[in-house]
């Protein structure tokens, strides 16, 4: 008896042990990304299928939350702007700017600084997993405040439910190293970019990083240590097609099985265009010339 409940309380004791670390973990996630977003900003990460299910929890419409760097073709939205044009409207009127940053995620994005109110991003890119079913919810201190239409929302944001153990040793670590991987898959967009606009299959290239893309100065202006992941070309539509019929549904992985956030790469089809049809590579963390190779291969018809 005396050994069985020896091994029950140590492996309550381990328990809680694993409890402890994770509960340290999550707070030290939420400082990291409070840090980053800047505007004195608070930040949590809570259990959610979504974006767009934290969204409605704190009362604002996902149609309102804005992708600062997204669209199709991808893009770069000045949130600097978009701030100065709340400020500008009657205080009745004004609305939360919510952004969400899951593409270039919090560290890449200091949306608190630059004037969100809200931020939030899927942390799939972290853990290296797809509907991971944790997202990060930023408040700069005016929406702490309640500014805005922000009233009760650190409430809200304080009661959303927390991810479990398992979810936080995932998030623990893959914040060893994220920002590392974050950073590389931005360098390996930006030699993609480079790359690809020298391709004679291709017709048109956007990506922020490009001095002579439309949205180059707010890219510059908005992120820091690079310019995203994606991104993305316009080519023939016989091109697009073939490139696509080597996957499954559209998209082709390339350097290896695709991940959120991991080494290898994917491109997949994006939208139509008059003149042909858009695809968007998702950088990875890998090898650039490896990834290279892979979309010279992609590409040849």
């Amino acid at each position: 008896m005396e050994q069985e409940q020896g091994r029950t309380d140590a492996a309550r004791a381990g328990r809680e042990g694993r409890g402890d670390l994770a509960e340290e973990a999550l707070r030290d996630a939420c400082r990291t990304f409070a840090r980053a977003l800047g505007g004195r900003s608070r930040a949590w990460v809570v259990a959610a299928p979504d974006v767009e299910d934290v969204a409605r929890r704190l009362g604002i419409d996902p149609g309102a939350v804005v992708e600062p760097l997204g669209g199709a073709p991808v893009r770069m939205r000045d949130v600097r702007a978009l701030a100065r044009h709340r400020d500008e409207a009657p205080a009745a009127e004004r609305v939360p700017l919510a952004v969400d940053v899951s593409l270039t995620s919090a560290l890449g994005c200091p949306a608190g600084r630059l004037g969100a109110d809200v931020t939030l991003a899927s942390l799939d890119r972290i853990v290296c997993t797809p509907a991971c079913g944790m997202v990060m919810v930023g408040l700069r201190r005016e929406a702490l405040q309640g500014r805005d239409d922000c009233a009760g929302m650190a409430d809200v944001a304080s009661a959303l439910p927390v991810p479990e153990v398992s979810q936080l040793q995932a998030l623990a670590a893959g914040m060893a190293d994220f920002d590392a991987r974050r950073r590389c898959a931005n360098d390996n967009a930006q030699v993609m970019a480079a790359y690809l606009r020298c391709h004679p299959t291709v017709r048109a290239v956007r990506y922020p990083g490009l001095t002579d893309d439309p949205s180059y100065e707010a890219a510059a202006a908005n992120l820091e240590d690079g310019f995203g992941p994606a991104v993305d070309v316009l080519v023939d539509a016989a091109v697009a097609a073939s490139a696509a019929g080597r996957g499954t549904n559209g998209a082709v992985d390339l350097c290896g099985r695709y991940v959120p956030g991991g080494t290898a790469s994917r491109a997949h089809s994006l939208a139509t265009a008059e003149d042909g049809a858009w695809l968007r590579v998702e950088c990875g963390c890998g090898d650039a010339r490896e990834l290279v190779a892979a979309a010279e291969a992609l590409l040849r018809r």
